[in-house]
């Protein structure tokens, strides 16, 4: 993988983590919200998104993953939410399977399915 496009997959990868810029984040802001929802140090956010970090097993990366995750589960589980009461809206009784499989997507991608979670911290 040559080191420009390492450099694009991890620009993406602090992105996902910190999720959208609103309209009032500076770019020091959004990286430091990057930061914050992985666990580590704004400098090391800042390093990754500006290619001083390269190796994918690095800390920040695989913790910056995580928090991307975490992020996109979040979101998906919105969406469902939303879904799941549309269909309710509309008619409970003849969608009450689809509004039961959004519910438990919701569960569990907020982690409180019966699974629990996936043994991860």
């Amino acid at each position: 993988m040559s080191e420009k496009h390492s450099g694009a997959v991890m620009r993406d990868l602090v992105a996902a983590a910190a999720g959208p810029r609103q309209w009032n984040d500076t770019r020091e802001s959004w990286l430091a919200r990057a930061a914050r929802n992985a666990g580590v140090s704004y400098r090391q956010a800042k390093a990754l998104f500006y290619g001083e970090i390269t190796d994918d097993e690095h800390k920040t990366v695989r913790r910056m993953r995580a928090a991307a995750g975490r992020h996109e589960a979040a979101e998906l589980a919105h969406r469902y939410e939303a879904l799941a009461s549309t269909y309710h809206l509309r008619d409970e009784d003849l969608l009450r399977s689809d509004v039961a499989a959004f519910i438990d997507a919701v569960r569990a991608l907020r982690g409180l399915g019966r699974s629990g979670n996936n043994g991860e911290d």
